[in-house]
């Protein structure tokens, strides 16, 4: 009697069993950026204060009167020029800062504007500095819709799996649990190639390469 009651306990734990299989997936989408964006910097050296001023100011109204354009920044700074010669100090002028970050969905106007406003600096005795132009996801794009398709797509992954794993394993398998916060979205910004040819009244244009968005799906399921 006792062997049909042990025999019995062994089948309905086997019968009972659940197994949980856990594992971390990563999905991802490519987006082709919109945005060309770029900082430019105007400097000055050793031009007296007012003179200093008047040079940062002729720059300034003319960024204000672009309006088919982003434009972000406009901070400046008039510092004295201090020369160090044998121990010793001495002012001589002023030094001159300003910077713009400004940005459009028209690479030719952004790249005409870059050239406008280097021809407007060297006019005025002023250095241009031009960095960091690269193509970047606008703000539509990098909200978190781009996220909340790849959860929908990892969880109508994770339930096809699950599925799959029923029919293999003759079990009922279900997803218990998908959990992201183990990983969130992760821009891939590649290094931008340069145009070779560049024609007299624009600036090189990076290539718009796509950028990888991606998330990390931390998904449980258990087989019974």
């Amino acid at each position: 009697m006792k062997k049909y009651i042990i025999a019995l306990s062994v089948l309905t734990f086997m019968l009972n069993a659940t197994t949980e299989i856990s594992f971390t997936k990563t999905f991802e989408k490519k987006i082709k950026p919109d945005i060309l964006a770029t900082s430019i910097s105007f400097s000055s050296t050793k031009l007296d204060q007012q003179k200093t001023i008047e040079k940062l100011t002729i720059i300034s109204d003319y960024i204000s009167s672009i309006n088919n354009l982003t434009i972000k920044g406009g901070a400046y700074s008039v510092n004295p020029h201090i020369v160090y010669n044998n121990d010793k100090s001495y002012q001589d002028g002023y030094n001159g800062y300003m910077n713009y970050n400004i940005s459009s969905k028209n690479p030719k106007e952004l790249n005409k504007l870059i050239r406008d406003l280097q021809r407007l600096g060297e006019k005025e005795g002023l250095s241009v500095s031009i960095s960091n132009v690269s193509w970047q996801l606008s703000e539509k794009q990098s909200d978190d819709s781009s996220s909340d398709t790849l959860k929908i797509n990892a969880i109508l992954w994770a339930k096809n799996y699950a599925n799959i794993l029923s029919s293999k394993l003759s079990q009922n398998c279900k997803v218990s649990k998908i959990d992201f916060n183990g990983g969130g979205n992760v821009y891939y910004a590649p290094v931008m190639a340069m145009k070779a040819e560049v024609a007299n009244d624009s600036a090189p244009t990076p290539m718009q390469d796509e950028q990888k968005v991606q998330i990390n799906a931390n998904i449980m399921v258990t087989c019974k």
